[in-house]
C-alpha cells in the first residue's frame, strides 16, 4: 500500500477538508455511547490484537486497521495543539493532528492543581512535555495525563530540555541562562524525585543570547547567536566552549534559530527572510559550522524541540523539507525548490489560538 500523507498542494485543501475526521471526548460523569469505529487508532489496534471478532462486527474496523501499522513504523511527529481552561478545575485541551488523511483527536484532560493552569511547553520528547510556569516546573504527558512535579527553578532561564524519558533513572532536566550583556551564565540541571535544582554559575560565558539546546550521548549542547557551540558534560558537570564565538554573520539570528541532533551530527537551521532558511552542519574536526544545500534522506521538524525524521522508503516524500510553524499555518521550506509551502494536511488556527508543537506518536 502506498501512503502520500506527505504530497501538499493547495489545490488538495478543499478535498482535505472533506475528508477531515474529528474525533473528540471529555471526561465525566455522564456516559456516551459511541461506534467501534470512533475509538482512537492506537486504542482501537491494541484492542483489535485481543478480541478477533472486532473484524466481524465493525464494518468501519477494516479501515482503521489498514491506518494503524503506520505509527509502528513511521518515526513521524504528530502535530499537538494545547491550551488551557479552567472550569472549576484546571483541564488540559490537547489536539492531535496526524499526517495521515488529516485525522485528528482531541483530548480534555482535568487536572489537579489551579498552578498549573498557562504554563508555557518548553521542551517535547518521547511523548512527554516539559513545562514551565514562573518557578514551577513539571512533566506532562497527554497521552496518559501523567503528571510529574519538578523542584522549584530559582533561575530565568532561557531555553531547557531533557535528556530521556522523565519515568527512566537516567533522566536528566537542564535549563540555561545567558544574555549577551554579561558573561554569566547560569547552568541547572536536576533529576525527578530531586529536592532542588543544582545551579551553577560560570564566567566562560560567550556574552551571547542562547538559541537552542539538543542532548547527546551525555553532553547537552548550546548554541549561541552567531553560532558559538558550548557543551555540558553530565557525568563530570563540565562546561566547555567548542568554538570560536562569531561563526556565523549576526542577521542569521534575527529569529530563533533551531539546533537539531541526528544520529551524533548537529545541524543549525537560521531563518532567512519571512519563508526561507540556511542550514548548517557542524565539523566536529575543524569545530567549525559549515554551510550545506541538502539534508541528505531526513526530514527537519522544528519547534520547541526540532526533530530529525528518516526520509527513505515510504517516507521518502519527506526528504531535504524543513517543517515549521509560521503565522495560523504549518509549512515546509524545500531545499530543492527553495520554496515553502502550506501543509495542507494540518489545520489552519486562529491568530491567537493554541500553542503548536511536534510530539512523538504514543508507541503501541
Amino acid at each position: 500500500m502506498k501512503w502520500n500523507f506527505w504530497k501538499d498542494s493547495s489545490k488538495d485543501t478543499s478535498m482535505m477538508e472533506n475528508r477531515h475526521k474529528h474525533l473528540s471526548g471529555c471526561e465525566g460523569n455522564s456516559r456516551e455511547l459511541r461506534s467501534w469505529s470512533n475509538l482512537p487508532v492506537d486504542v482501537f489496534n491494541i484492542i483489535g490484537r485481543q478480541l478477533d471478532f472486532i473484524k466481524r462486527v465493525c464494518k468501519n474496523s477494516r479501515k482503521i486497521q489498514a491506518v494503524g501499522p503506520i505509527f509502528e513504523t513511521l518515526p513521524v511527529p504528530w502535530l499537538m495543539e494545547h491550551s488551557w481552561g479552567f472550569d472549576g478545575n484546571v483541564y488540559s485541551l490537547c489536539s492531535f493532528h496526524l499526517p495521515i488523511e488529516n485525522q485528528s483527536h482531541v483530548t480534555y484532560n482535568k487536572i489537579e492543581g489551579k498552578e498549573l493552569n498557562d504554563a508555557v511547553i518548553c521542551a517535547s520528547k518521547f511523548g512527554w512535555l516539559l513545562l514551565q510556569k514562573s518557578t514551577l516546573s513539571f512533566f506532562y504527558n497527554p497521552y496518559t495525563k501523567t503528571i510529574i512535579k519538578l523542584p522549584d527553578l530559582d533561575i530565568n532561564f532561557n531555553r531547557s530540555t531533557f535528556s530521556s524519558v522523565p519515568t527512566s533513572p537516567d533522566c536528566v532536566c537542564f535549563a540555561i541562562q545567558s544574555s549577551k550583556n554579561s558573561s554569566k551564565m547560569w547552568l541547572s540541571t536536576c533529576q525527578p524525585g530531586d529536592r532542588k535544582w543544582s545551579s551553577t554559575v560560570k564566567f566562560v560565558g560567550p556574552k551571547k543570547a542562547v538559541e537552542d539546546v539538543v542532548y547527546s550521548n551525555g553532553t547537552f549542547y548550546c548554541v549561541f547567536s552567531e553560532g558559538a557551540l558550548g557543551a555540558f558534560c553530565v557525568a563530570d558537570s563540565d562546561w566547555s566552549l567548542l568554538t570560536d564565538v562569531d561563526l556565523i554573520p549576526g542577521e542569521m539570528f534575527s529569529s530563533r534559530a533551531h539546533m537539531v541532533e541526528s544520529n551524533g551530527q548537529l545541524w543549525l537551521v537560521c531563518p532567512s527572510g519571512s519563508k526561507c532558511f540556511k542550514v548548517f552542519k557542524f565539523d566536529w574536526l575543524e569545530k567549525t559550522w559549515d554551510r550545506t544545500h541538502a539534508l541528505g534522506c531526513q526530514a527537519l521538524f522544528l519547534g520547541c524541540t526540532s526533530f530529525s525524521v528518516s526520509a527513505e522508503g515510504e517516507t521518502s516524500g519527506f526528504a531535504e523539507r524543513i517543517y515549521y510553524h509560521r503565522d495560523t499555518y504549518s509549512s515546509y521550506y524545500s531545499l530543492e525548490t527553495k520554496q515553502s509551502y502550506k501543509c495542507t494536511f494540518y489545520p489552519r488556527v486562529n491568530k491567537h489560538g493554541p500553542e503548536r508543537i511536534w510530539i512523538q506518536p504514543p508507541k503501541i
